[in-house]
């Protein structure tokens, strides 16, 4: 028993002595490694230092998307008034609009704004253009449609600028003699003519009994013949004498009258009143609206009036034939409508003056004029019109049209030329009195 106990004690004395030579051969190798620094594992307080290649290898760097640049489209501002409004629901409205639309097709670039402003009144297009040169210059339309009479005060007030650098107006044979006039102020070019107004003879077609062509005739229709007397410029009267071959300005721009030329008229409106073709009544009417209205009321079976309202309007059986002159001569007023361009930077200017010369183009305008009740204002534009009852008559008067006297000179002489009318057909003077007053007041 003793010897098996001691046995038991020297086998573990034993495998204690193993264990520890074991570990003491596992110290003894760990200690003869080569282990690296553990700070190489970690960053040091110490630089470290970085081998550099003396020729390094390219890298192809990753290129850049190149940025494009966002172009701000040209806004070009347009100014019309109602019955221009190319958003209306004719015809000619809608031929407008198209050709609008063909212009911004063609300049990506520009993007067209349009602004339909009233033709008179506080917020018409003159008073618009100056309050808001004087306001707001920045809101100023680029281009502008712009009747005669308005264009004369726009261009004076320096509100639009001459296209004389732009184009040369007179040089392009495709224009009538009146629309040549209608685009000058003062020998300058103010504007690109696109659509005119003559004056005309309204009548009512009766079989048999064709409108008079001169002053005999008409004195023997026995019929009312309506115009407006009162007229403050005294276009009819003034559109009469001068198709006598009176002239109403003198070598320096005074007004002159030829008191034989004017005694012609005179008597002729005291003749009319008294075979009752001129009424007394036709003293009421200040404006052409008036006359129309009293020919579409057939109060009047004649009238003297503007191809703007005659074909404007739905009036059966009306023929448009040439107002009666002396001798049957062919000769009318024209008045009309300009594009004009408004003053601002050189490129808006020209791209203003471009889109002007792209709406008068003739084919455009053959058309246009046509569909929305105005007379060509160049011949080649008369063509479209051969289908229609007005052809011959228009063929006839439209090389033969004056323009309407300017502003300042209709301003000068209407008013005296009115008040001899209005005494001649309320037979309150004899034509001869009515002359004398008329002249003492213009000669003054």
């Amino acid at each position: 028993m003793k010897k098996i106990e001691n046995y038991g004690r020297r086998r573990v004395y034993l495998r204690a002595l193993i264990i520890l030579g074991i570990l003491g051969l596992l110290v003894i190798g760990i200690s003869s490694c080569n282990f690296p620094q553990i700070g190489n594992f970690f960053p040091g307080s110490e630089p470290t230092g970085i081998a550099i290649d003396d020729h390094p290898t390219p890298t192809n760097q990753p290129k850049a998307t190149p940025e494009i640049p966002v172009v701000e489209p040209r806004h070009l501002t347009l100014w019309l008034p109602p019955h221009f409004n190319p958003e209306g629901d004719t015809t000619a409205a809608n031929l407008l609009l198209s050709r609008l639309d063909e212009f911004a097709a063609r300049q990506p670039e520009i993007k067209l704004d349009l602004r339909v402003k009233s033709l008179s009144g506080e917020f018409g297009l003159l008073e618009s253009l100056q309050m808001t040169a004087a306001a707001a210059p920045l809101l100023m339309p680029d281009l502008v449609a712009l009747p005669r009479a308005l264009m004369e005060e726009a261009f004076r007030k320096g509100l639009v600028v001459p296209l004389d650098e732009y184009t040369d107006i007179a040089a392009e044979k495709d224009w009538y003699d009146y629309a040549l006039d209608l685009a000058l102020v003062d020998g300058q070019t103010a504007g690109i003519p696109f659509a005119g107004d003559l004056l005309v003879l309204a009548y009512k077609e009766n079989a048999g009994n064709p409108p008079p062509s001169d002053w005999a005739s008409t004195l023997g229709v026995q019929r009312s013949l309506a115009f407006p007397a009162s007229d403050p410029r005294g276009l009819v009267t003034l559109a009469w004498y001068e198709s006598l071959g009176g002239e109403l300005s003198g070598e320096e721009g005074q007004p002159v009258l030829n008191g034989n030329l004017m005694f012609e008229v005179l008597n002729f409106y005291s003749q009319a009143q008294n075979a009752a073709v001129m009424p007394y009544w036709l003293t009421q009417f200040e404006t052409d609206e008036q006359a129309w209205a009293s020919y579409l009321e057939r109060q009047s079976t004649l009238a003297i009036t503007w191809t703007s309202y005659l074909l404007g309007s739905d009036s059966p059986n009306t023929i448009l034939a040439a107002m009666p002159t002396k001798d049957a001569r062919a000769f009318t007023y024209a008045d009309g409508w300009v594009w004009c361009v408004v003053p601002s930077d050189s490129e808006t200017e020209q791209f203003a003056f471009e889109l002007a010369e792209f709406l008068t183009e003739s084919g455009f305008l053959s058309i246009w004029t046509l569909e929305g009740g105005y007379t060509p204002v160049r011949p080649s534009s008369l063509e479209s019109w051969s289908e229609t009852p007005y052809y011959p008559t228009l063929e006839k008067l439209l090389p033969a049209a004056v323009l309407v006297p300017d502003g300042d000179l209709a301003a000068n002489l209407g008013p005296a030329v009115r008040d001899a009318v209005i005494a001649v057909l309320k037979d309150q003077v004899d034509p001869e009195e009515a002359l004398e007053d008329l002249l003492g007041k213009v000669l003054e």
